[in-house]
């Protein structure tokens, strides 16, 4: 008797087990990943603020954690082929910014920084995201070619994003075969140099008070 018991439990619990597989279905990848065509640049212009990111080999977690928070601006370049990127990281005690030019082919963009000394290439994706988002796929590339591996950035134009935008994201990076691991930037964002600059350069050619 005592063994039917347990048998029934078990059923039981397999039917409730089968229910709650059932009631969460695999994303639709070929829904939610969409390649955002690099033609026509304007959809992705502007300025941009990292809300989360996740990456797929463990060393590049130590690269992401250090920046605090990170914004980035595109551009049009003078050159249909390129696109102008300035980008500003905020580290624990300072700022870095500068900026490079990424060159443009279909779908695929190749970009390289040079900071510090240190040189590190670039190949970025863009899929379709949410409204006044931008998702963008970065292999960090070695000098011989080979990938060091990648993260996945998912920009904002505040640096805010909807819960349900966020769990999106999420269903989009396990679609591109990331691991569950996220991080997520502040919106302490580094000041912009050029602004700074600029507004140094009118106080010096302002002329004097009568």
């Amino acid at each position: 008797m005592l063994s039917g018991v347990m048998a029934a439990q078990l059923v039981v619990a397999l039917l409730a087990l089968t229910s709650l597989c059932a009631a969460a279905p695999e994303p639709n990848c070929k829904e939610l990943v969409k390649p955002l065509v690099l033609d026509n640049h304007s959809p992705i212009y502007g300025k941009w603020v990292l809300h989360v990111a996740s990456w797929d080999e463990p060393g590049l977690k130590d690269d992401l954690i250090a920046v605090n928070s990170s914004w980035v601006e595109l551009s049009a370049s003078s050159d249909s082929a390129f696109i102008s990127l300035y980008w500003a990281d905020r580290l624990r005690e300072k700022c870095l910014q500068g900026s490079t030019n990424a060159t443009v082919s279909g779908m695929t963009s190749h970009t390289t920084f040079n900071i510090n000394g240190h040189t590190s290439y670039h190949e970025g994706k863009y899929y379709e995201t949410c409204s006044d988002c931008l998702l963008s796929e970065d292999t960090t590339l070695l000098p011989d070619g080979k990938s060091k591996g990648r993260y996945l950035f998912l920009f904002t134009k505040t640096g805010n994003l909807e819960p349900s935008e966020l769990e999106t994201f999420k269903k989009q990076a396990e679609c591109l075969n990331f691991p569950q691991w996220y991080y997520f930037g502040g919106t302490d964002l580094c000041p912009d140099l050029r602004t700074a600059a600029a507004e140094n350069t009118e106080a010096e050619v302002e002329p004097p008070e009568n």
